[in-house]
């Protein structure tokens, strides 16, 4: 331990003093003497008295006045005392608390996840969590953007799709793929006809989704043919690219066009008959959903409990109908 000494407003040279020692001289004093104290502590009587007399050699000044029966501070000693006991008792309160934080989930979460999905289930599920850890507090942000977590200081990110990877340095626990399918509203399939295979989905005003890091609009669906095992692509055209999935899904009740969005973007919508499930027997593509985090290594509780609550609660999560 490093501590600054001042004296009348001077600062001095820099002093080394060692933990134990000052927790030593702190115990022998609060127990009343060398003998009691090394019987608290397990120790030689010889080995409290050598630390006492360390500190008092790397402090050079006197801090206890000793006698065959009784021993007395310094007024030196008297104003250690007093400034070890508080701050000794605080550290002790503070490695207690952080020791807690790895044992027991408590302290400050933030967390960072695609806008569309926190408005359709963080809410709760961040309230259920809450309710279970109440001693835990959680700040959630909203984010199309690939947020540095290291540097913006985040302790988990729910990510989708292509750009959950990029940083190599962070780990990334896939939960599963995030189905995607094709949605239009009645009145573009009354305008334009239904199609009814992929390639006529080439024929038809289709609304893009744009990635942020692709910098793209055009969108490429591989679609599995299970009989045989191969694989079809095709390409989308539109006039429309959206770069978040509930523009697309408004633009797609409005008849702007076919949108290929995750089932529960839309799940209302259709219920609603404001949306079609069109080509419902294809199975296209999906997205992969992770959980992404700075590290395994000496997580705190709090971190470990958000992780396995989200991952239980998303894979159940009927309208998400993960694949693993």
């Amino acid at each position: 331990m490093r501590i600054t000494v001042i004296h009348n407003g001077t600062i001095m040279s820099p002093t080394h003093i060692n933990l134990n020692d000052l927790a030593i001289f702190e115990e022998v004093i609060r127990a009343g003497g060398f003998s009691a104290a090394a019987r608290k502590l397990s120790q030689p009587k010889a080995s409290v008295s050598r630390a006492v007399q360390r500190l008092e050699n790397d402090l050079t000044v006197r801090l206890i006045q000793r006698t065959t029966r009784s021993l007395r501070l310094t007024e030196a000693g008297e104003l250690l005392y007093l400034q070890t006991h508080t701050s000794l008792q605080q550290l002790s309160d503070t490695l207690c608390r952080i020791k807690n934080m790895h044992e027991q989930p408590e302290g400050r979460l933030k967390i960072t996840m695609p806008i569309e999905f926190g408005m359709f289930f963080m809410g709760s599920l961040i309230a259920d969590f809450m309710q279970l850890y109440p001693q835990v507090h959680v700040q959630v942000e909203l984010s199309s953007r690939l947020v540095n977590l290291i540097e913006e200081g985040f302790d988990l990110a729910l990510r989708m799709g292509v750009g959950a990877l990029q940083d190599s340095s962070l780990v990334a626990k896939k939960l599963g793929e995030l189905p995607l399918k094709f949605y239009a509203s009645p009145y573009y399939l009354g305008k334009h006809g239904r199609p009814d295979t992929l390639q006529t989905l080439t024929k038809h005003e289709n609304i893009l989704f744009r990635h942020t890091q692709q910098q793209t609009i055009q969108v490429n669906c591989h679609v599995a043919k299970k009989a045989s095992g191969s694989r079809t692509e095709i390409q989308l055209h539109g006039k429309l690219s959206v770069d978040h999935y509930s523009v697309m899904k408004d633009a797609a009740v409005a008849g702007a066009g076919i949108a290929l969005m995750p089932p529960f973007m839309c799940h209302a919508e259709v219920l609603a008959g404001q949306l079609v499930h069109i080509l419902e027997q294809q199975d296209v593509d999906t997205d992969q959903l992770f959980l992404v985090y700075p590290t395994r290594k000496h997580q705190p509780a709090a971190v470990k409990a958000l992780i396995d609550f989200m991952t239980q609660r998303l894979l159940s999560h009927p309208l998400l109908n993960l694949c693993q």
